[in-house]
């Protein structure tokens, strides 16, 4: 036996609007308390990305800048090697055998590496140490050395790190 089902309009009373009313206000506190814990979530997972992820890779990227800066500066003390006066050449010797150093620390911060490679936003790991290997011979060749030969290596330096020359220099 079926049993009908009988929708009555007549059965909203007082108790009932309140009672509407007070579940409407829950749902406005419940979106505005989920919009704002949704927020904190997306915030919170961008500052991490950031921090983790993206200023790494733009450190490494300045630091490539940097280099590529020392050694125009530079160019005088290593292609003249002994020449220069003794401050000019310790601060030439502690400035690239610092960046050496820094090299490999800052590549090694880098998460997913193999990816800011792939898309061309970072240099290979391996050109990065072997760029970092180079600025410490050429630090080493401030005092003594062949000025031919460190020009060859800071020009190796700028072609493993992918530093544009201009024309003129």
């Amino acid at each position: 036996m079926k049993l009908p089902i009988v929708l009555r309009e007549d059965t909203v009373g007082p108790e009932d609007s309140e009672g509407g009313e007070v579940s409407e206000a829950l749902k406005i506190v419940l979106t505005s308390g989920l919009t704002i814990v949704g927020g904190v979530v997306v915030f919170t997972c961008g500052q991490l990305i950031q921090r983790f992820c993206i200023e790494p890779v733009d450190e490494l990227s300045r630091l490539v800048g940097e280099v590529g800066d020392a050694l125009v500066f530079h160019a005088n003390q290593y292609a003249n090697p002994g020449i220069g006066t003794t401050e000019d050449m310790e601060e030439a010797y502690k400035v690239l055998r610092r960046q050496s150093g820094l090299l490999r620390v800052r590549a090694h911060t880098v998460r997913g590496y193999a990816l800011w490679y792939r898309i061309g936003v970072l240099p290979a790991r391996t050109n990065v140490a072997e760029a970092s290997e180079e600025l410490m011979i050429l630090s080493n060749s401030i005092f003594q050395g062949d000025g031919g030969r460190n020009a060859k290596v800071a020009a190796d330096i700028r072609q493993l790190l992918g530093i544009a020359v201009a024309d003129h220099e």
